[in-house]
């Protein structure tokens, strides 16, 4: 019903979602009871958008809403600096920053949405060991922190990616009678994506309780801005503990 109710409110302002449909996830219909708690860690996200510098030597990172976000546009004035160059890029000192906006959106979800005390934190690839798993008919490569000791259950997110991009769909038709034609336009519309792997663990027992690959996309014809992701990063957490003890929904 929540999700139904979203799809109807963007629906309105011209926004769609296109859903999750390269997402797999394995649904462990066991596990009912509900942990004391729970740990949450992620590995840093992947920036598939990237920008060379200004003297065009170095391809890096940039945040994806950056193009037009309204708010940045607006306090940075007519005299903005133009894309490409490096205030306009997330330089290595500035990375730590995508991971705080994933941490707060993520503890954001969760803290409206499930019913459990949990902490979020942020992790090193080095601390985490992966195994091959089958969902949905394919396999998977499974995440698994090497440490569980902090908590009764684990919520691991790794492999998190974000990008941005444009696709074509059709417009109205306009009818041209006197030569018999229809005439078709075509309108950009600006999408985001994000997808992660997760899993849950038994932090007692290392019995792996869910797991899968979530991909959340979101299409519209009007410019992307910050709060664009948070949505598209919000259904990625409600898919993710959703059937689950941990979602209260």
């Amino acid at each position: 019903m929540k999700f139904t109710k979203a799809f109807m409110i963007l629906a309105a302002f011209g926004m769609a979602f296109v859903g999750c449909s390269n997402s797999r996830q394995h649904k462990d219909p066991s596990w009912t009871a509900k942990p004391a708690n729970m740990q949450v860690v992620f590995t840093a996200p992947i920036i598939m958008d990237t920008e060379k510098d200004a003297n065009g030597s170095n391809d890096w990172p940039i945040f994806p809403w950056y193009y037009t976000s309204e708010n940045r546009l607006s306090s940075m004035g007519p005299s903005s600096l133009p894309i490409a160059t490096k205030d306009s890029l997330m330089l290595p000192d500035e990375m730590k920053k995508m991971s705080e906006w994933f941490s707060s959106a993520v503890d954001n979800t969760l803290k409206f949405n499930s019913n459990v005390h949990y902490k979020v934190s942020e992790i090193s690839k080095d601390e985490v060991s992966y195994s091959e798993q089958v969902a949905d008919g394919e396999n998977l490569r499974v995440p698994m922190p090497k440490s569980m000791d902090s908590a009764e259950v684990y919520m691991v997110m790794d492999s998190i990616s974000l990008k941005s991009y444009v696709s074509l769909r059709e417009g109205t038709g306009t009818n041209m009678m006197s030569v018999g034609l229809t005439v078709g336009s075509t309108i950009n519309n600006n999408c985001v994506q994000i997808s992660a792997l997760y899993a849950f663990y038994d932090a007692k027992t290392s019995k792996r309780l869910d797991y899968g690959f979530l991909e959340e996309k979101q299409c519209a014809d009007q410019k992307v801005i910050e709060h664009d992701w948070q949505n598209v990063l919000r259904e990625l957490i409600l898919h993710t503990i959703d059937k689950t003890p941990i979602a209260q929904f």
